[in-house]
Formats: structure tokens, C-alpha cells, sequence
């Protein structure tokens, strides 16, 4: 495999993470959806972090200070820049309700 290749492979991303809410013991309330893609951000932060990881000034800062001193600080982290939300059907004191709960799913990652 090619660094570059290696690389891409490597940088922070976003991946799948399917939520089963059976798994986590809610299914007995939870109508709809039984389970559906979270995703998740994962990978490293490319040194120095560049705009197209949408990173704040300090990540872009911190990442200036880990290549000109390693001991100085860690990498900035991948973690959600955008999240969406995610509409719900459950039981709550006995009746059937919908709620679109806010930063459910992870539309995009980047550096912070």
C-alpha cells in the first residue's frame, strides 16, 4: 500500500456507527426507528491541520506546536463539525410520540 494511499485511509473521516436500540436495552420504548447510522468521526489530523478538516484557529495553532515541538501538546481531535437530526417515534407516559431530537447524526468531521 502507497503512504499516500495509507494516508487517506487514516485521516480523520466519517464512518459508519449503527445504533441497534434493541443492544442498548431501548427497544421496549423506542418504536421507530429500531436502529439507524449514527456514523462517527475517526482518524488523525493531518500536521499541520489544513481548511479542508474545518478547523478553529486553535486546532490550526496546536498543530503548529506539535510538529515544531512533539512534547508541547497532542493532535487536534477528529470529532463531529456538523451534526442533524434524527426523528423518533416512542412510548411516553402511555401515549405515542414524535420528537426530532437535535445533533443525533453526524453529517461531517473535521479537526479541533
Amino acid at each position: 500500500m502507497e503512504r499516500a494511499e495509507k494516508n487517506q485511509r487514516e485521516s480523520c473521516q466519517i464512518k459508519d456507527l449503527i445504533v441497534d436500540f434493541k443492544v442498548i436495552g431501548w427497544s421496549e420504548w423506542i418504536v421507530y426507528p429500531l436502529s439507524f447510522n449514527a456514523y462517527q468521526c475517526d482518524g488523525k489530523c493531518p500536521l499541520p491541520v489544513v481548511q479542508d478538516y474545518d478547523p478553529t484557529n486553535h486546532a490550526v495553532l496546536q498543530s503548529l506546536m506539535r510538529i515544531y515541538d512533539r512534547d508541547s501538546t497532542t493532535r487536534p481531535c477528529c470529532v463531529p463539525t456538523k451534526l442533524k437530526p434524527l426523528s423518533m417515534l416512542y412510548y411516553e407516559k402511555d401515549m405515542i410520540v414524535v420528537r426530532h431530537h437535535e445533533d443525533m447524526v453526524v453529517d461531517r468531521c473535521g479537526c479541533r
